[in-house]
């Protein structure tokens, strides 16, 4: 049977600007009769490249067996993960919960957000894992989510809300989750720095309170520390 994977490259596209900026300074180098300067570009590039790489494979994974264990799951758990993507922090939370518990994976499945997103496949990885009285995906945008006021009494989102454009859908998405998620649920946000300080603004508005934001450090830089992943905890 084919491996389904948990995980696949997010932003693809700019990792390939990385690369493809390596490569055009690599050429310039040569031209240029090995000048210095354009081999220290084409180093720092492929370093970008390099970090770019580990945090969408490697490092965000990390930052989410570092957050996952202050979560706190029951038998009464009922959890959504806005924009699950392969899976990865909805597999992780599914083999966690207790008996009863339960998570709801929503996403588009577009394929420029994450390559080779597709609900098929966390299907099937859900039925091969024995889950499927756990856990179970579905379409939808989290601008318009498709439950109840007070559903949910977890909510997590990794490296999704801010593909949402323009600013007015971040913040609607916001509402959204402010909607289903119960009074005293929480809610974990792991997303790009400059987005993560922006939700802190909008969830203050929305009432939420005990919200925390942290850095992730090496785990979550998309190219450098000057991209970092943050991680925005609340209670509603």
């Amino acid at each position: 049977m084919k491996k389904v994977r948990e995980n696949g490259i997010d932003g693809f596209w700019g990792l390939v600007i990385f690369i493809g900026l390596a490569v055009a300074c690599f050429i310039i180098w040569l031209a240029t009769g090995l000048a210095t300067s354009w081999l220290i570009a084409t180093l720092l590039y492929v370093a970008m490249a390099s970090c770019f790489l580990y945090t969408t494979l490697i490092g965000k994974q990390k930052i989410w067996d570092q957050q996952l264990p202050q979560i706190t799951l029951s038998t009464d758990t009922r959890a959504l993960d806005i924009g699950c993507g392969h899976g990865m922090v909805l597999f992780k939370i599914a083999h966690r919960l207790p008996a009863g518990g339960h998570i709801t994976g929503i996403d588009i499945w577009r394929q420029q957000d994450q390559t080779n997103n597709s609900m098929a496949t966390v299907m099937q990885k859900i039925h091969t894992d024995g889950l499927d009285q756990v856990a179970a995906v579905q379409t939808a945008d989290m601008r318009e989510l498709p439950f109840a006021d007070n559903h949910f009494n977890v909510v997590v989102s990794s490296l999704a809300i801010h593909n949402v454009k323009p600013k007015a859908g971040r913040q609607q998405s916001l509402r959204e989750i402010a909607r289903v998620l119960q009074p005293g649920g929480q809610l974990v946000i792991a997303d790009l720095g400059f987005s993560c300080n922006a939700y802190r603004q909008e969830l203050v508005r929305l009432g939420f309170h005990d919200i925390q934001v942290t850095g992730t450090g090496i785990n979550g830089w998309w190219g450098g520390p000057w991209m970092p992943t943050l991680v925005l905890r609340a209670i509603r």
